[in-house]
């Protein structure tokens, strides 16, 4: 099961995370993490030429620890400046920052991003071919996203998206079946929305007051203690009831075939 987990690292190069208290870690602090990930079976990293200097940490780790290498899987920055013919040597480069010698997998980082640079859809795959990359993939969001990709560009390897307790199996199931016919492989992120689950409720920024409907049964537990002089440790409680929750409901799915990429374990 283990070897279906793959470690996401915006966080060593980003002060990233709703629920990120602590900003981004230390060069000793993230070379702890990569060693301890290592150390527990975790072979795949996750990062992107757009997390801040996770690439450069990643590959300074490598450089240092030559026994503990990782298989990588890094993302084309959507404010990239490349023409037509660059992106092999594009790659190139993030091999050299990566101390790698080829690139587990690289993706588009969005699907906006991608439409406007659709001639660099074939210039991926001839890297693919030549063995510079394993495989091709692109981040997306929507179910329209997801049909496009695999009605339209279905020699992509794999696609990432969302994928939480709150997604509507129902709308989305069908659409996954179609990519697993097609060969492409499902990689997810924000397993846990970047520790939104472990917010409390009534800390929640400004901003995402607007989604508290999605977390309506969860707050609405949290309120309930919040009269109560000795609440701490029934929220502590809650907390770890909602961790085991999502943790149990992770296993599930991986067990049903689906890599999970653990952008937000960081991230708590």
């Amino acid at each position: 099961m283990i070897n279906k987990l793959i470690l996401g690292t915006v966080q060593l190069g980003l002060n990233y995370g709703i629920n990120n208290l602590s900003g981004k870690p230390s060069k000793e602090k993230a070379f702890e993490i990569l060693d301890s990930a290592y150390d527990n079976g975790i072979r795949v990293l996750d990062t992107a030429e757009a997390y801040g200097n996770s690439q450069e940490v990643i590959g300074e780790f490598q450089k240092h620890n030559p026994n503990k290498k990782f298989k990588i899987i890094t993302k084309l920055s959507a404010k990239h400046a490349l023409n037509n013919n660059e992106l092999l040597n594009h790659i190139f480069n993030n091999c050299r920052i990566l101390n790698t010698c080829n690139l587990h997998g690289y993706m588009f980082h969005n699907y906006q991003s991608f439409k406007e640079n659709t001639m660099f859809y074939n210039e991926i795959l001839d890297a693919k071919n030549k063995g510079v990359i394993e495989y091709a993939g692109i981040s997306l969001y929507t179910n329209n996203e997801i049909e496009d990709i695999i009605v339209n560009y279905s020699d992509f390897d794999f696609i990432q998206i969302p994928f939480n307790l709150f997604d509507n199996e129902s709308k989305r199931k069908e659409i996954m079946n179609a990519a697993k016919q097609k060969n492409i492989e499902i990689h997810t992120r924000s397993v846990f929305l970047q520790g939104l689950f472990f917010r409390n409720s009534n800390k929640l920024p400004e901003k995402l007051l607007s989604l508290t409907h999605l977390l309506y049964h969860l707050m609405k537990f949290q309120l309930i203690l919040l009269p109560l002089k000795n609440r701490q440790p029934l929220q502590d409680m809650l907390t770890h009831f909602v961790f085991i929750l999502n943790l149990m409901w992770l296993i599930i799915q991986i067990i049903l075939d689906v890599k999970m990429d653990g952008d937000t374990f960081l991230s708590n």
